[in-house]
């Protein structure tokens, strides 16, 4: 046995347990779907779209979350049996593994605020001008493929959150104003 480990150390890696429980449930309930959906928008046939660059981060993010939470829970437990060469083993690999993660991640941000905006244009989509629609929120720019869209009050009175059902419900008002 190794030497007492620190309490103050253990409360904070029970509170990481119910964050990483907590991003677990929400990924799988939500985090996946809404990643594919901004990925697939640009070919979705939408009318009106939404590009947020930090949504491509969401699963690396939770990944990245459990790796701290089980490098954590290794150290705890180094210190509890100091002379456990497969904990050291584990430890140093996922040392080393969180710095590629974190480039991955930003890269991957990097990546997708460069490359989207170009697959939405070659898919016919125009980004709105600025004071237009989703002016208010400084990460997320609509994407349409009329400029009028845009302009149009009414569909910014519709389009009041970021979400996938009020992008759809957008559209569908989009769709009602041009018949």
């Amino acid at each position: 046995m190794g030497k007492e480990v620190d309490s103050f150390y253990l409360y904070c890696l029970a509170g990481m347990s119910l964050v990483v429980v907590g991003l677990t449930w929400f990924m799988f309930a939500a985090g996946f779907d809404i990643t594919a959906t901004h990925f697939t928008y640009p070919t979705s046939g939408l009318a009106l779209i939404l590009f947020e660059p930090i949504v491509s981060c969401l699963a690396l993010g939770w990944v990245i979350s459990v790796i701290v939470f089980i490098f954590g829970l290794l150290k705890a437990i180094r210190e509890l049996w100091l002379d456990n060469k497969h904990i050291n083993i584990a430890i140093k690999w996922l040392g080393n593994t969180l710095p590629i993660l974190l480039i991955l991640t930003i890269s991957v941000l990097v990546m997708d605020y460069l490359l989207w905006p170009l697959w939405a244009s070659h898919n016919g989509y125009q980004p709105c001008p600025s004071f237009t629609l989703f002016f208010t929120d400084p990460v997320t720019t609509a994407w349409v493929t009329d400029i009028e869209i845009c302009h149009n009050d009414k569909v910014d009175a519709v389009l009041k959150n970021n979400l996938h059902e009020t992008v759809l419900r957008a559209n569908k008002f989009i769709e009602n104003i041009k018949q």
